[in-house]
């Protein structure tokens, strides 16, 4: 899964490729579009020192078809529930770069040299510069939102509730804000080293960022590149899709029945890169 600044990225773009009625309606839920954008990954960082439904709820829902997500979402949007259009869009957005780019980094972390989690932090630091931003000791994660955006949000969910997803997208901002201030600093390195070291803690090998990238991740950047530039099209395709679907009452697109690593659950569902060439 790509990291919040690459997620952010990609629903911003969508956002403008998007019909002008529809494109308002979801900037005025801007607060719970953004939290959509971020999927389940606030699921992640609630009490994550203890096992709880809310963090295995997030993890099995990377593994499992996202149509039943957006089954539950969709009845909030013919409800007509506050910020549930919004959130319910930018989830979408969530999904299709998943789903783009997922398989790839996989395979690329299977092979050794580079991490999951430092591929995309990476390539959050190049689309931070090319914006023109500090890439080192700052976290843009967007502000916490309304207690209505997380009423919204917990529609998506089965095991998790507005409070718990409140505890957990507020330990996301302040996890992501310290792994912000260490990179970049004097002890990235060795801290990068040290968690390496630790068997239960491997995968976090490389989240620091150190002060300069490292060629190592030309290519996962150029690939990651090319996949959320080639998602923006789609994902907008799919959200106009699925609100006329709320509206007509029609099925919703099978497209949506695929998992957060693109793996397809239908026939037929067509629109996004899958993973880069062998």
């Amino acid at each position: 899964m790509p990291n919040y600044y690459a997620h952010l990225s990609l629903g911003a773009q969508v956002l403008s490729q998007l019909p002008q009625e529809l494109s308002l309606l979801l900037n005025r839920e801007r607060s719970a579009f953004d939290l959509g954008c971020l999927g389940p990954d606030p699921l992640f960082f609630y009490r994550p020192t203890l096992p709880n439904p809310v963090r295995r709820e997030g993890v099995a829902m990377h593994a499992r078809s996202a149509l039943p997500v957006f089954g539950r979402l969709r009845e909030a949007v013919e409800e007509d529930a506050p910020m549930s259009a919004g959130y319910a869009a930018g989830f979408l957005c969530h999904l299709a770069l998943d789903s783009a780019c997922h398989g790839w980094i996989d395979r690329r972390a299977a092979e050794g040299t580079v991490t999951h989690l430092a591929m995309e932090a990476e390539f959050d630091r190049l689309l931070m510069e090319r914006d023109d931003l500090v890439s080192l000791g700052r976290s843009y994660l967007p502000p916490m939102p309304s207690g209505e955006v997380f009423a919204a949000a917990a529609r998506a969910y089965q095991h998790t509730s507005p409070k718990q997803l409140e505890e957990g997208y507020r330990s996301m901002r302040r996890d992501t804000a310290l792994f912000a201030r260490l990179s970049g600093h004097r002890l990235s390195r060795p801290a990068n080293r040290a968690v390496g070291a630790l068997p239960g803690l491997k995968a976090l090998q490389g989240i620091f960022l150190t002060a300069d990238s490292h060629d190592a991740y030309a290519e996962s950047n150029e690939y990651l590149t090319r996949q959320l530039a080639a998602t923006v099209e789609a994902a907008a395709k799919q959200t106009q899709r699925f609100f006329q679907a709320a509206e007509s009452g029609a099925p919703l697109d099978p497209w949506l029945d695929r998992d957060f690593k693109g793996n397809r659950l239908s026939e037929g569902a067509g629109g996004l890169p899958q993973s880069a060439p062998a």
